[in-house]
């Protein structure tokens, strides 16, 4: 999942990752790159940028290709409903793709944007790296990410994604779908093994399910990474539904050497999902979830919202 780093120094993990190249900075030469692939998405951008339709003549005199080039690319994007063309008048505008993708990223970043500030008070409250995702397809997708004050510190990278049946993020997710689309994932699922510690089996994973279904917090103990030990809650919206979930990550052999410290971080997490719930989902949704039987809670009843003053803002740890 990721490497730790201890003070400045970065140890890899027992998966074997290792850092990657920083990409060389583009000097504008196309060595290297498909060229119809190239114009392609010149093509793309000259459609998005443009402020009223085009026609293929205007395409292919902008970009200097022959018409029969940038009719060829033209079609292909049409056919993955990246450009529209309009039979009549024989012009092209954005596809209904590529506008169902800025929508998708748009809600994304919105909800990046919003959860940030509990993110960052879960980080405060627990010394603990943190972070944020969503699903996506059959994966958890992490968006967000801030790495703890400490000497030690859990590294993740935001983009990457996770499977749902051996970390807390995803089952997190995985636990609050809709029926019908949670048994459909669980069947689809390899269940494929990346620790000693992993859950390779329908049974198994449906009963830890329902644990986390009861605790609404869900854990990772060495399942995904031997090393790490994380804890995640969802973040629940006004259907009842995961739109996302909010978690740390902390170092296996240090975490499990202090229980206590796991449940106040599994209290303090569960508490800024309760605490999200309730702004994005409402009060009552916030409580069906989060006010049933639970694990240890922290002083606090729940994390204060952002931007609130109370006299748990301040707690240090």
């Amino acid at each position: 999942m990721s490497p730790v780093r201890t003070g400045v120094t970065t140890m890899q993990d027992v998966t074997g990752q290792v850092e990657e190249k920083t990409a060389e900075p583009d000097t504008g030469s196309t060595a290297g790159t498909v060229q119809s692939l190239q114009r392609g998405l010149q093509i793309l951008d000259m459609v998005v940028q443009a402020r009223e339709p085009l026609r293929l003549a205007d395409i292919a005199r902008d970009l200097e290709m022959d018409r029969a080039s940038a009719f060829r690319l033209l079609q292909t994007l049409e056919r993955n409903s990246l450009v529209a063309k309009d039979p009549v008048r024989k012009n092209y505008t954005v596809g209904g793709r590529l506008l169902q993708w800025a929508s998708t990223i748009g809600q994304d970043v919105n909800l990046v944007a919003t959860a940030r500030p509990y993110l960052e008070q879960l980080v405060n409250r627990t010394n603990e790296s943190g972070h944020f995702g969503v699903m996506s397809k059959d994966k958890a997708l992490l968006l967000d990410y801030i790495g703890s004050r400490g000497t030690i510190v859990v590294q993740n990278r935001v983009g990457v994604f996770e499977p749902l049946h051996c970390t807390a993020l995803g089952k997190a997710l995985l636990a609050y779908q809709p029926a019908a689309r949670r048994e459909a994932l669980i069947g689809a699922m390899r269940f494929e093994r990346h620790t000693d510690s992993t859950i390779v089996d329908r049974a198994a994973l449906e009963r830890t399910i329902d644990k986390v279904r009861a605790e609404a917090v869900a854990y990772d103990e060495g399942e995904y990474n031997g090393v790490l030990y994380c804890v995640a809650a969802p973040v629940i919206g006004r259907d009842g539904d995961a739109i996302g979930a909010i978690g740390v990550s902390m170092v296996r052999p240090i975490a499990v050497g202090s229980p206590a410290h796991i449940a106040h971080v599994a209290a303090e997490v569960r508490a800024a999902a309760r605490a999200m719930t309730a702004a994005l989902g409402g009060d009552e949704v916030a409580r069906s979830v989060f006010d049933g039987g639970v694990p240890a809670r922290p002083q606090h009843e729940e994390a204060d919202s952002p931007g609130r003053k109370g006299p748990g803002r301040t707690r240090k740890n």
